[in-house]
């Protein structure tokens, strides 16, 4: 009998033991919301990064990593358990967080735990919080939160200029910009303007760089007085709004087709051999002096000619008219760096407005010549040139 009672006395022991070492594991959910101060007003907060944990801490040593820069990701641990993002609205939502109790609060059926949170998002300063939460509940709106923006933020209003003509470009360009000394270039296309949103540290300045390009053609960079640059820096933008004006010059362009007549005179002659029918060549002047002639010019064979002109009952003829030379539904003459390269001295050219020196040539029975300058401003029709020919 003694024994049995010792046995009985034993056993109770043993399951009072292994009661006491088992574990339950519960479950539950938690959601809240996230703004910003506005004015005098709370706004939501999209796209913040929600981390939960259940060490402490863990949560208090990340915290602090947060806070400082290094980190923008937890730290890998057990007491890390959760993460979510808040939507359009600031709200989130953990639908699911387990842990595992030896000690529940209401035994198998029921415990409350600790929840310990991080809030991040890259423009507001780090935030944490930490709410109770009861197994078997989704915790609705348990926790509410409001972060400090650590940014300021600036609109840059910004036009590209033809220098030539000081009228913002109508050619798309491509632009490159950062601020600081940032490794990260932004680059957008824009003809003529743009509105460049800016964020950086929260009551500092910031230096933004701006590079200007345009593939495929001629337009280059350059300052308001004509100047290749490579860049432009604006410095110290603080928080509010400004205007930028950035400039760009054409380095290449297509000849006209020039026009004009090398007489002018009225007759009722159909034919003057002397001003009619004449041979017409295009030839520029380059950087040394030496005449070139354009060979698209030479091929097309141009040559001066006479019009008919009827007024009530009287005909009359205009003699000496040349037209399309330089530019024809035969052939054009793009003028860039590549294709004539000693057209002008190319690094010596600093204007706003490229020029370059032509001449016609005109086949007399003693050759003339007509020099211009001409640049894509100009007009193409030259006029009356008659005596501003000069003899070989």
């Amino acid at each position: 009998m003694k024994n049995r009672q010792i046995l009985s006395i034993l056993l109770s022991l043993l399951i009072l033991i292994l009661l006491a070492g088992c574990s339950v594991v519960f479950e539950a959910g938690i959601s809240g919301k996230v703004v910003t101060p506005s004015g005098n007003n709370k706004v939501a907060v999209s796209d913040v990064n929600v981390f939960a944990y259940t060490d402490q801490g863990l949560r208090d040593s990340d915290f602090a990593k947060f806070r400082d820069g290094s980190i923008t990701r937890p730290s890998e641990g057990s007491g890390y358990v959760a993460t979510t993002t808040t939507n359009a609205n600031g709200e989130f939502v953990v639908n699911k967080i387990v842990w595992e109790s030896k000690k529940s609060e209401y035994g198998k059926t029921a415990d409350v735990s600790k929840l310990y949170l991080i809030f991040y998002h890259q423009d507001y300063y780090p935030a944490k919080s930490e709410a109770t939460i009861i197994s078997g509940s989704t915790n609705s709106n348990n926790v509410y939160v409001t972060l400090e923006g650590c940014k300021s933020y600036t609109t840059i209003n910004l036009t590209v200029y033809d220098v030539t003509t000081g009228k913002a470009m109508a050619a798309a360009s491509t632009l490159e910009y950062w601020k600081d000394e940032e490794s990260v270039h932004d680059t957008i296309a824009l003809s003529g303007a743009a509105s460049l949103p800016i964020s950086f540290a929260k009551g500092s300045a910031v230096d933004v760089t701006f590079v200007l390009s345009s593939p495929g053609d001629g337009w280059r960079m350059c300052d308001k007085d004509g100047s290749l640059i490579e860049s432009f820096t604006v410095e110290d933008v603080e928080e509010g709004s400004l205007r930028v004006s950035l400039y760009m010059k054409n380095y290449e362009f297509t000849l006209p087709a020039f026009s004009g007549d090398i007489d002018g005179s009225l007759s009722n002659l159909p034919n003057m051999d002397d001003v009619d029918n004449i041979s017409v060549r295009l030839a520029y002047v380059d950087k040394n002096d030496t005449v070139c002639f354009f060979a698209e010019s030479d091929s097309a064979e141009h040559r001066t000619y006479c019009t008919r002109n009827v007024v009530g009952n009287n005909v009359y003829f205009e003699h000496g008219l040349f037209s399309g030379i330089g530019y024809s539904d035969n052939y054009s003459i793009v003028i860039n760096e590549e294709n004539y390269p000693d057209i002008i001295d190319w690094d010596a050219y600093t204007g706003k407005e490229l020029s370059v020196k032509l001449r016609l040539y005109f086949d007399f029975s003693t050759p003339k010549y007509y020099e211009f300058s001409y640049s894509p401003l100009r007009d193409a029709s030259l006029g009356h040139i008659k005596d501003n020919l000069v003899a070989l």
